[in-house]
């Protein structure tokens, strides 16, 4: 079988080999292989609500991928763990396609949608604290003494309770600050959502993916035009392009709950 890895990169951003590299690493964290490490059918149903505001049933992203996933469990896939141990290098990804019968472009297209749509994206903490904020920034140098330096230690640490008070024991830090460090760590689960989004979002009040999830998107977006207007002295209508809301809501409403609430 002839292919062009050449497509991988241009898709991914990424070669074949680190690219597969990448995907293990983020599924080796306990919480995502509790919660993203799905079967095929519940990829689809994951890819539906992630998508809700797209008609897919007539051709709209993601619909191709479906029926590649339902390929995928036709060919004993049962979840993503088990397709990345199938296609670990170049040569069993060859392998695996002529046994199958799949499509070098349609697998490739699957691995370019965990990485960017079904997956958590590993943030650095600092990308989720004010710069500008010396207190925050303080905070910051306990938590990479902990080695506490990506969004995954933090939703990894803090998604109960119990670990939450392990992390407040551990830094020394407030509870307020673990709290919210959390929260953020836990809304960049989001595809494609960064700090500058995160930070405002927050700042509005939309602190935690629940409050994002239950949002009205007209209040929504008069609360970030009332702080932009009271901190940049800027309005909503500066923010509309990088601050996508009507995604980030749906988003919020799909994604699995991780973090155990107090109420």
């Amino acid at each position: 079988m002839t292919v062009d890895w050449d497509y991988v990169k241009k898709t991914t951003l990424w070669p074949y080999e680190d690219l597969i590299e990448k995907l293990q690493d983020v599924l080796a964290y306990p919480f995502v292989q509790q919660y993203y490490d799905c079967s095929m059918p519940q990829a689809e149903e994951y890819a539906r609500r992630l998508f809700a505001d797209r008609d897919l049933d007539h051709g709209e992203y993601p619909r191709a991928l479906l029926s590649v996933f339902r390929q995928l469990e036709a060919a004993g896939i049962s979840n993503w763990s088990s397709l990345l141990a199938q296609i670990n290098s170049r040569y069993t990804l060859l392998v695996f396609l002529e046994k199958n019968k799949l499509r070098f472009e349609d697998v490739t297209d699957v691995l370019m949608y965990l990485l960017r749509w079904e997956l958590p994206f590993h943030t650095a903490t600092r990308e989720l604290l004010e710069h500008e904020d010396a207190q925050e920034m303080a905070f910051y140098e306990v938590l990479k003494q902990r080695k506490l330096t990506a969004s995954f230690d933090l939703v990894e640490g803090g998604r109960t309770l119990l670990g939450r008070q392990a992390l407040i024991e551990i830094t020394r830090l407030p509870e307020d600050f673990i709290t919210r460090i959390v929260h953020r760590a836990d809304i960049a689960r989001l595809p494609f959502v960064r700090r500058k989004t995160i930070l405002p979002v927050c700042a509005a009040g939309y602190d935690t993916l629940k409050k994002i999830a239950a949002a009205d998107l007209t209040q929504m977006e008069a609360d970030l035009d009332t702080y932009l207007h009271q901190t940049k002295a800027k309005s909503w209508n500066n923010y509309r392009s990088v601050i996508l809301l009507k995604g980030l809501v749906s988003g919020a409403r799909a994604l699995p709950v991780v973090l155990e609430e107090t109420d």
